[in-house]
């Protein structure tokens, strides 16, 4: 997956010269915390609401300029999610300006991600349990999604590596209904379950 499928395409933005105010009224209307600032399309700068706050008795008359963060963290539409939602967390930041061209195209928030990654998990996915599995010495991939799919729909599947020194677990997505009849299967089979979550 990469940023152009989760971005919001041509977003609101202000200029260098617009008041805090009016970038305030523009981001509580449209309900978002930061919003780039652009110079005829190319990106100078964020103005974060933390920024603008800092600012609420001079808003009327403090340009955006003043207190914009200059050079922020970008990204290009095909940089992949994983690489962007690194430099979300790594940086503490709430959002990231995505520029082709060195103009401004898109952005992408942490609330994106975290869509994504609802998505990814199966967590819209109405009815639907996890089986986690202990992929260290327990088989492969291949071989417990097709023991699932003799069973029932796959819903989804992927792997997550639960701590530094712990291995790598395969999960495994299906509907809540043969949740248990497939976690069998999968023991039966030599796979360790490490737990099913409904």
């Amino acid at each position: 997956m990469i940023v152009a499928e989760l971005m919001t395409a041509n977003p609101v933005t202000v200029e260098p010269s617009d008041t805090v105010q009016a970038a305030r009224e523009k981001m509580e209307g449209g309900r978002f915390r930061q919003v780039p600032v652009v110079d005829q399309q190319t990106l100078v700068g964020i103005l974060t609401d933390r920024d603008a706050r800092r600012h609420l008795e001079q808003s009327a008359r403090m340009r955006v300029d003043e207190v914009m963060s200059a050079h922020p963290f970008s990204v290009d539409p095909s940089t992949p999610v994983e690489r962007a939602a690194h430099l979300l967390t790594t940086n503490k930041i709430g959002s990231l300006p995505v520029v082709e061209h060195k103009k401004l195209v898109g952005i992408i928030t942490a609330t994106d991600m975290l869509k994504a990654l609802e998505a990814v998990l199966g967590a819209t996915t109405e009815a639907s349990s996890r089986i986690d599995l202990d992929l260290d010495g327990s088989g492969d991939i291949s071989a417990a999604t097709s023991l699932v799919r003799s069973i029932c729909p796959l819903l989804g599947v992927g792997t997550y590596r639960r701590s530094r020194s712990e291995g790598e677990v395969l999960y495994v997505l299906v509907p809540s209904t043969n949740a248990q009849s497939a976690a069998h299967a999968l023991k039966e089979y030599g796979f360790k379950v490490l737990a099913v979550h409904y």
